[in-house]
């Protein structure tokens, strides 16, 4: 397997008034293409900044990041946009459907953005819902939809521009053990389709579904583990 992201020495420091916080303190890591990793560490250990710099919602104080070989680390924030809207998809704990919007518009959306014809992004959709097994549901409003639908509506949003990276952050923290356990599961699947997945939990369980758990603590990896 290829390399698809790299980071190297990654450090991110905030001002807040007269005081540094140090959030990364220089993590080196490989995500190599088709792999599964659960991040984890306790609260303010960093995973979280991690993934956002990682998907190219926020940009590093200093280090190196490639994503596909390309360095990402200096970009604007509209060259990481682009890089976004190609590469990366999004999966978070609160979901963030338009609530006005049925579940396959929801899903519409982002191709709007990438210049998809009304008749393809629909078209597209509907397999995507399918694909997540919401087919039946595609016409229904976030209001009429489970926790567990509305994530699987949030997924197949994230798929939407075909990208081969997927990050999720706490994607089963708002469900059930039952529904978290369907969407994880729902996340493994996508991964055997050829989908690089990184899932950032505070749930053991979850993160053991995983093919590798990043340990994070204090904005450093304290320890890689290989699940078996």
């Amino acid at each position: 397997m290829d390399e698809v992201i790299k980071v190297e020495n990654l450090k991110k420091m905030y001002l807040m008034g007269d005081y540094k916080l140090d959030v990364l303190r220089g993590i080196d890591l490989t995500v190599r293409r088709g792999d599964a990793l659960s991040i984890m560490g306790p609260s303010g250990s960093g995973k979280s900044t991690l993934i956002q710099i990682m998907g190219c919602l926020d940009k590093p104080t200093s280090g190196k990041m490639y994503i596909d070989g390309i360095d990402v680390s200096t970009m604007s924030d509209d060259e990481l946009a682009e890089i976004r809207s190609k590469k990366v998809g999004f999966v978070f704990q609160s979901f963030f459907l338009i609530p006005t919007m049925n579940a396959v518009q929801n899903v519409e959306l982002p191709m709007i953005f990438n210049g998809f014809s009304l008749e393809e992004r629909h078209r597209r959709a509907l397999e995507i819902l399918d694909l997540v097994g919401l087919g039946e549901r595609a016409e229904h409003k976030p209001s009429e939809l489970s926790g567990g639908e509305r994530q699987r509506a949030a997924i197949a949003r994230a798929l939407a521009n075909d990208p081969r990276i997927i990050f999720a952050d706490e994607p089963t923290g708002n469900l059930d053990s039952k529904s978290g356990e369907e969407i994880i599961n729902l996340l493994m699947k996508l991964n055997k389709k050829g989908y690089t997945i990184i899932i950032v939990t505070h749930n053991i369980n979850i993160a053991r579904h995983a093919k590798k758990i990043i340990h994070i603590k204090d904005g450093l990896i304290e320890k890689t583990e290989v699940v078996k």
